[in-house]
């Protein structure tokens, strides 16, 4: 198949998304692309003018109540919006990084035996605050959990910005999930014999801070999440993490150069793996979090 003629949907999930939203819809439609790109949105519940901007722009919008909200199911329901041999997932403040976005996030499709292409997430410097220090320097995720994930299945997929092929996603479908739809899905994909695809020239510009509240939200789902996906976060990993030794070099690294600069910051080497335990020992459910979306003045 000549994928180059394929029609593609790009898919975005919204919810108040802010003036950002503004250079993701440039960037989309930017694209150095002779295929047909069509743009689709579930919204759940904005009211700062995102789905205005959103059919302004052309997009068609989807609305459902927040409480509605789960990612795997609402991601279903955009899918099933959309139309095209090929479906884009993108995360409602990632800007595409360059022309060719598009392009080579989809290459990978040349091979039949790829089902999903992942891009990566590079710093946004236009946005107005720092990337997280340690999502910047790679120790984001050093607790056991991921690393039980990736023994088994690899590099993680992000729903941040990825592609999916429409047959495959037919024939498995992601499911309810209310939070790492992308990681259950991948199970699915390489369970049935897929290959999955991480292209290195299809970035987006996409990076986030916490304070220690969004911070705490964010790990602690994590933790309950890979609980879900059978990645269990028990008793001894918490205390075999909380004691290695290398987080703790990094740590001293960023505080001598400066790059700790926050509380939560300073605090996540200890922070994230109780949060991850407080996850995985949770029978209350998923809690809500916020991450700081701001732009630069």
């Amino acid at each position: 198949m000549d994928i180059a003629r394929g029609s593609v949907a790009v898919t975005l999930l919204t919810r108040d998304a802010g003036p950002l939203l503004h250079r993701v819809l440039d960037g989309i439609a930017g694209q150095a692309t002779a295929r047909r790109v069509c743009l689709y949105a579930v919204d759940s519940g904005s009211r700062d003018g995102t789905v205005e901007l959103l059919r302004d722009r052309g997009a068609r919008v989807a609305s459902i109540r927040p409480d509605e909200f789960d990612f795997g199911r609402t991601r279903d329901f955009a899918f099933e919006q959309a139309d095209g041999e090929f479906i884009v997932t993108l995360s409602q403040d990632a800007v595409p990084a360059h022309i060719d976005w598009i392009e080579n996030l989809l290459a990978p499709f040349a091979d039949p035996q790829v089902a999903v292409s992942c891009g990566a997430s590079i710093p946004d410097p236009k946005r107005g605050f720092e990337q997280f220090p340690w999502e910047r320097n790679g120790y984001f995720y050093f607790t056991r959990e991921m690393a039980k994930f990736r023994a088994a299945h690899g590099r993680g997929v992000s729903f941040a910005n990825a592609a999916v092929r429409r047959s495959v996603w037919e024939r498995l479908r992601i499911g309810p999930q209310a939070l790492g739809e992308d990681f259950q899905f991948q199970q699915r994909v390489q369970a049935a014999g897929f290959a999955i695809a991480f292209p290195g020239n299809a970035e987006v510009l996409h990076h986030h801070d916490y304070d220690l509240a969004g911070l705490w939200g964010r790990c602690r789902n994590e933790g309950l999440a890979l609980r879900e996906l059978g990645c269990p976060y028990s008793t001894r990993d918490l205390l075999a993490d909380l004691v290695s030794p290398r987080k703790y070099v990094q740590w001293l690294r960023e505080f001598s150069r400066g790059g700790l600069r926050s509380s939560a910051a300073l605090a996540f080497p200890v922070l994230r793996p109780v949060a991850v335990y407080a996850g995985a020992r949770s029978k209350s459910g998923y809690r809500a979090y916020v991450h700081r979306m701001k732009e630069a003045a």
